[in-house]
């Protein structure tokens, strides 16, 4: 078996086992998801008082849609060139009945609200139970009533529920919320410190008793390795008043362990049984990596080596949908922000999700959070976060971008990742954090990528400054060579080619016109890889073949672009990304346009007529415009994830793809 052959089916493993990672996102909860069948309406501001009124007295009010969770209250309103929409007025609701299961009877209930945007306000049962503002998660909890319970949740007219509700029940005596401040901080929280192939932990945990007499607890834990062997334990105890709340914490040494990494993000279990009375009363499982970091004027260092950093700013968020898209479309983002070389994420004026910080652990992304009481609650379990500051050391000193449209012209694409690799060059002998570019397109063109998630010449530039694996063993450190042309007659004027590797060859129409290294010049001296360049322009229709060579004279890369013809079929393409399309998941489904011979058709911007049927259900409008020969459709899947079918039509081509 060819070396090739092992490296593409450890990418495939792995995928498996990421697929598998996100599985577990949603399950991590310990409770009722209580994310289906909501009623929503939208109020202006000369009805939302009576509107308010009517729901909260539990009547029905005309004019409701039934929908389900994440929702965005701005869907409707947003196009492709927006991932927000203020200044709309008036307040949009949310409302549902739900049962307590019988086996929750007699325990403490209180709904868990995984992010909720902007000026919020929940009333259970008819009783304002919670205010709350900005993003972040929060719990409420409310005595329940016999029969039916009702939550209504009140937003800005643009506001949304964009993540899951669950309905928690737990004994009177338990381990707090994460999110849930009865001090300094709720849940569990655990410090993971690497030195020299060892480990230094450390565990909090703020318990809350409930009843009305003193209980005497233990907290024990352990830790298990990602094969789920156990390699530590430790417990403490304590006695808690009535109605109180008390920290358990406790300290052990590890020995043996791998460190979390960028390059080897190395991942542990701690199991944390809170037990009285000699049963177990909760539990909580936590992943984290140990590792060191240390950040100075001089450098960024992990785990004792320094690093040059290559970030990204990301807003999250869909178009069509804002930030209303669920844990799978978090884990896709965060596939393509490292499968586009990139290792940290500065997130652009909002706090990311869980489900964010849980792909980024798996996938060895640093995550800046700006905001330092976020820092020091739980999301310091994640080994992904780093302060963007320490002192007076930022992590990060320097941003760029450059626009570029994913409909402009292939020289325009071009302008804009030169650009790229020039302040790149600029950057790397002046400031360790590297450079930080824009992700995603957000109402304007700076990103690497368009708001639909398709790929500009940046994003490949970006690819290639990663190193090669060549012990192939690293996900995302394969070998890169990317023809940066359309090859169109009389608008293709050089060819520049992206890649990591020691030398390439170029042909034209299989004839080779050079075999050679990476172009240097004082724009790219400071590149770990610079771009190659052959002054050959494009006069007629034909095909472009370019070869990576590493230090050994092996073919390790290839590309091939044509000239694209004309239409004759369409493709469909799910967009997965590395994680498995699930129930209620939302969805980029992508049409390429392609000529006979399978090119994508760049030049056209026809509309692309969707259609979907079965469960799932269309968030986008049923003819979307194609952006350099792709339309993008975005869907949302049903109860079940292999029961629709979509299909795209244009100008009398038809495909359909069934799951």
């Amino acid at each position: 078996m060819s070396r090739r052959i092992v490296f593409l089916l450890l990418i495939a493993i792995g995928a498996s086992v990421l697929s598998a990672c996100d599985g577990d996102v949603g399950g991590r909860v310990d409770g009722v998801s209580l994310d289906g069948s909501w009623q929503f309406i939208k109020a202006d501001s000369s009805s939302t008082i009576a509107v308010q009124r009517q729901l909260l007295s539990g009547g029905s009010v005309a004019g409701c849609e039934r929908v389900v969770l994440p929702h965005s209250g701005c869907m409707a309103s947003l196009s492709y060139d927006s991932i927000s929409a203020d200044g709309v007025g008036g307040n949009c609701y949310y409302y549902r009945k739900f049962v307590v299961p019988s086996e929750m009877s007699g325990k403490r209930l209180s709904l868990f609200f995984e992010g909720v945007v902007h000026h919020c306000g929940v009333w259970i049962n008819g009783i304002r139970s919670m205010v709350h503002y900005g993003n972040t998660p929060f719990v409420v909890d409310f005595v329940p009533m016999a029969g039916e319970n009702t939550v209504v949740v009140k937003l800005d007219s643009d506001g949304a529920i964009c993540n899951n509700v669950w309905l928690i029940a737990k004994d009177s005596l338990s381990i707090t919320n994460e999110y849930e401040r009865l001090g300094q901080f709720g849940g569990v929280v655990v410090n993971a410190h690497y030195a020299d192939g060892n480990g230094k932990f450390a565990i909090k945990a703020m318990v809350r008793n409930s009843y009305s007499e003193a209980r005497k607890a233990r907290l024990s834990y352990h830790i298990l390795d990602h094969n789920g062997k156990e390699m530590a334990r430790g417990g403490v105890s304590h006695v808690i008043g009535a109605g109180m709340s008390d920290v358990f914490d406790d300290s052990i040494e590890v020995g043996g362990i791998t460190p979390w990494d960028i390059e080897n993000p190395w991942l542990y279990t701690v199991v944390a049984n809170l037990e009285c009375g000699g049963e177990v009363v909760d539990t909580k499982k936590i992943t984290f990596g140990f590792r060191d970091i240390s950040i100075s004027e001089e450098a960024f260092k992990l785990n004792g080596r320094d690093r040059q950093l290559h970030g990204v700013r990301l807003r999250s968020g869909y178009p069509l949908v804002g930030v209303a898209v669920g844990g799978n479309a978090n884990w896709r983002d965060a596939y393509k922000i490292k499968r586009g070389g990139f290792d940290l994420v500065i997130p652009s004026g909002y706090m990311v999700t869980e489900e964010f910080l849980s792909a980024c652990d798996h996938y060895g992304i640093l995550v800046a959070e700006t905001n330092e009481d976020s820092y020091s609650n739980t999301r310091r379990n994640h080994p992904c976060i780093v302060p963007a500051s320490l002192g007076n050391v930022n992590l990060c000193v320097y941003g760029c971008d450059v626009a570029a449209d994913i409909t402009g012209s292939e020289q325009e694409l071009l302008a804009q990742s030169q650009g790229l690799s020039s302040m790149y060059n600029d950057i790397v002998p002046r400031y360790w954090s590297g450079t930080v570019c824009t992700m995603f397109d957000e109402g304007t063109s700076n990103g690497v990528m368009s708001a639909t998630r398709m790929p500009k010449f940046a994003y490949y530039f970006s690819q290639s400054q990663r190193e090669i694996d060549e012990e192939e063993l690293r996900a995302f450190a394969d070998p890169v060579c990317i023809i940066a042309s359309y090859w169109i007659p009389e608008q293709s004027k050089g060819v520049r080619i992206y890649s990591n590797c020691h030398q390439v060859e170029l042909f034209v129409d299989g004839v080779s016109v050079g075999r050679r290294s990476p172009e240097m010049s004082p724009s790219s001296v400071n590149l770990p890889h610079p771009s190659f360049y052959y002054d050959v322009n494009c006069t007629k229709p034909g095909t472009l073949k370019a070869f990576g060579y590493d230090k050994d004279d092996a073919p390790i890369a290839e590309c091939v672009v044509s000239t694209p013809g004309e239409p004759v079929r369409l493709r469909l393409v799910l967009d997965e990304s590395g994680t498995h399309i699930g129930a209620n998941d939302i969805i980029m489904v992508h049409c390429y346009v392609l000529d006979g011979n399978g090119n994508t058709v760049v030049t056209c911007d026809e509309g692309v007529e969707f259609d979907v049927t079965g469960t799932a259900q269309m968030l986008s409008p049923s003819i979307v415009k194609c952006e350099a020969g792709v339309a993008t459709a975005i869907i949302r899947t049903g109860m079940s994830a292999n029961d629709f079918a979509i299909s795209a039509k244009c100008r009398g081509m038809y495909t359909v793809a069934d799951r």
